[in-house]
């Protein structure tokens, strides 16, 4: 490669060509589903167009990513979301407990992934303490979930209240998965760059994360962080995800793995 400067005029020109070819395609990015496993169980969903579409790879890696034995979802509405956990589920011969305040049972899900899910009408919340704890006794699983995705009410208070009876329910490592925390104002940008009606203008979702870690984010950035025993990312599309990953604690110092103090 030459060392020689590219010319003045040669470099205005292309900026100037850069410039144009933004205007005449801005760059857009699309949601695809290679694996076969997640296209199936998507079907028509595939390609739908939805707020929780751009989302669904991510849901389906993190879940696969965690190898768990129970993969919890709280809120169910359509059952999109829970077609890409029984993707990942069926990957890592996991189960699916749903959980909403609505009769979602007659669902429509692919008949095959069925037997991976049980669907529970509760409050969530509730939900959380003993009658979880005697749903997995009664499966033989600890009631230590490596996967919780959640997409209710995205109130404040009730996500906080989520929080306080989830988090610890959590496995180390495991994580927990919250779509709506970025609810715009009133519009909503997918990934491919399309703006659409959408939102509420609240922070319900993304607020009630913050105070447990003490941060206050710019939810609509991409924007990671790690506090708190957590390695946090965000992305701001499609109404928002964002992705808590609960991660072991390092070794002391002086332990097998640990870095023994100077001396």
């Amino acid at each position: 490669m030459s060392d020689r400067p590219v010319p003045h005029r040669v470099r205005r020109t292309g900026q100037k060509l850069a410039r144009a070819m933004r205007r005449l395609a801005p760059a857009r990015w699309y949601a695809s589903m290679p694996h076969p496993g997640l296209a199936g169980a998507l079907g028509r969903f595939a390609t739908a167009n939805s707020d929780i579409h751009d989302h669904l790879g991510t849901i389906f890696f993190e879940a696969v990513a965690a190898s768990p034995r129970l993969i919890v979802e709280l809120g169910t509405r359509g059952g999109v979301s829970t077609r890409a956990l029984l993707a990942a589920a069926e990957v890592t011969g996991a189960q699916v407990l749903s959980v909403d305040i609505a009769d979602c049972s007659a669902v429509d899900l692919p008949a095959a992934l069925r037997a991976r899910w049980t669907f529970v009408q509760a409050d969530d919340v509730a939900f959380a303490r003993a009658p979880f704890e005697q749903f997995c006794a009664s499966r033989g699983l600890p009631p230590s979930p490596e996967v919780i995705f959640i997409d209710t009410s995205h109130e404040y208070e009730h996500t906080r209240a989520e929080l306080a009876a989830w988090m610890p329910r959590l496995a180390t490592p495991g994580v927990m998965l919250f779509h709506d925390t970025h609810m715009g104002k009133g519009w909503r940008r997918t990934l491919s760059g399309k703006a659409e009606p959408g939102g509420n203008g609240t922070r319900g979702v993304i607020q009630a994360i913050e105070e447990v870690f003490g941060r206050r984010w710019d939810e609509t950035t991409y924007f990671a962080d790690a506090a708190c025993g957590y390695v946090v990312s965000h992305v701001p599309w499609s109404s928002g995800f964002t992705v808590l990953r609960k991660v072991p604690a390092p070794p002391a110092p002086g332990t097998p793995g640990g870095v023994s103090p100077a001396g």
